[in-house]
């Protein structure tokens, strides 16, 4: 539903100037990549209902004479814009698989001008073109299904070249045409029945194939190598963006909690005054300020103090020869040392706002009259800390926290890519470059269902740290 095209293409010309190009803009398929592509994501379906099947003669005969002769009506002189044209001839030879028998009669038509009818074959063919199944682990009825469309594709692509050297050829073409529909009518369902317009009304429909699919995992396969699927690709980074994701989460939690603390109770001391201003200034600069400067000026030729060993900056871990021959511990911080700099990164600015975030909380919690009651019983300080103002206040936290659970596969991106780390941000950032349709829609979907999780979680853990709340 978004506005544009997902095979737009973006060019930059040698001055800098950006201009957009519809790649392969067609209906009739000329351009087998560009039909291949939307006719694999669904892109030639409607989008909630299907209505197409219903489309009367009486319109296919208007849009027809309007493609020929690139005017609105024929009582009109104004010619159709070419925006408005394209995407009226995109539309249509998407529509085409449904109307073929009305296409079939405007064909037959004597009356009918020679360009309307040779418009219509045009058409025609377009509608009796199917895609192949892609992709690994091809069932035997799949490849029979191939095999069929391939010789239906071949026979109508050598049919409509006939059709273009001359008159009687191209009523010749029609008539081997005709006999083809015939045959293969039923086969294509290019007349339903009334229960089959009811199916296709709800079924055929961009939102029903694709969560059709989602339901079943199958996000589909990378849009350049048809043998790799979404899933299995983006199982071999997840441990990657997890890591740097919970990993960071939880160190947050820690810490926040700590810096909260601290100026809470040195509230308007000159430590409460000087962590707000630098959590104020680190939450002030972007992460691609960040990043860039830890590379530079902290990791690049530079070694870890007291040692000899440079700081990494990029992978997660050391060359795959190297890592395969350490032992565990080695392995774990192998993989400590180049995570460091991306950690922090990724941690600095969630810090700086939960700290703060986490001080507001302790305050509010220390002036409530349980926490005055527990004084005036002589507890320790320590204990009402921990038990009456640490527990109440963490709640805040947990929930502020919860909803970045997210950012597993999108959060890291910039980090990912500027640390070279092979994690599902950095493939995220690849197929936004690459337009690779199923790869961004995993990731607003994953990325969503992620974030639900998150709070669920925190639902949970609000019954550990408030013993007044329960999931009853």
């Amino acid at each position: 539903m978004a506005p544009g095209d997902p095979v737009s293409m973006t060019e930059i010309s040698s001055e800098g100037g950006v201009s957009r190009r519809e790649d392969g803009a067609t209906a009739f398929g000329s351009d087998d990549r560009y039909l291949q592509f939307r006719e694999h994501y669904g892109l030639t379906l409607p989008i909630i209902f299907n209505t197409w099947p219903n489309i009367r003669l009486e319109r296919v005969q208007k849009v027809l004479w309007t493609l020929v002769h690139r005017l609105e009506s024929p009582a009109s002189t104004k010619e159709v814009e070419v925006k408005k044209y394209n995407a009226l001839r995109i539309r249509f030879g998407d529509q085409a698989r449904y109307i073929q028998d009305h296409l079939l009669t405007v064909m037959e038509d004597p009356d009918a001008e020679h360009d309307i009818r040779m418009m219509a074959m045009r058409f025609f063919v377009r509608g009796g073109y199917h895609q192949a199944y892609l992709g690994p682990g091809i069932t035997e009825q799949q490849k029979q299904w191939n095999r069929q469309i391939a010789k239906d594709n071949n026979f109508l692509r050598s049919t409509q070249k006939e059709a273009s050297k001359g008159f009687q050829e191209a009523m010749n073409s029609v008539a081997l045409l005709k006999r083809w529909y015939d045959e293969n009518k039923n086969v294509y369902r290019y007349e339903p029945s009334s229960l089959q317009k009811i199916k296709i009304f709800f079924f055929e429909t961009r939102f029903f194939r694709y969560m059709s699919r989602v339901v079943t995992f199958d996000f589909g396969t990378l849009r350049n190598d048809t043998n790799k699927t979404v899933t299995k690709e983006v199982a071999k980074r997840f441990k990657y963006s997890l890591t740097l994701a919970i990993l960071p989460m939880c160190v947050t939690f820690v810490l926040c909690q700590i810096f909260g603390f601290t100026m809470a109770l040195k509230q308007n001391g000159w430590q409460d005054m000087s962590l707000n201003i630098i959590f104020l200034i680190l939450y002030a600069i972007p992460i691609f300020v960040v990043a860039p400067f830890l590379i530079e000026n902290v990791a690049l030729h530079r070694n870890f103090p007291f040692s000899d060993i440079p700081i990494p900056i990029s992978g997660f871990t050391s060359r795959e020869s190297a890592y395969n021959a350490m032992t565990s511990a080695e392995r774990l911080v192998d993989v400590l040392r180049h995570i460091m700099l991306p950690l922090v990164a990724i941690m600095y600015g969630g810090l700086a706002s939960q700290s703060r975030l986490s001080r507001t909380a302790v305050l509010e919690v220390l002036r409530q009259d349980y926490v005055r009651t527990a004084k005036s019983k002589g507890l320790g300080q320590w204990t009402i800390m921990v038990k009456h103002v640490g527990r109440n206040a963490a709640i805040t936290i947990v929930t502020s926290l919860a909803g970045s659970l997210g950012i597993v596969l999108g959060g890291s991106l910039i980090v990912e890519t500027l640390f070279d780390i092979n994690g599902f941000g950095k493939f995220f950032y690849d197929a936004v470059i690459n337009r690779d349709y199923n790869v961004i829609m995993f990731s607003a979907i994953a990325g969503s269902f992620l974030t639900l999780v998150g709070y669920l979680a925190a639902d949970i853990a609000y019954t550990l740290l408030d013993p007044r709340v329960t999931l009853d």
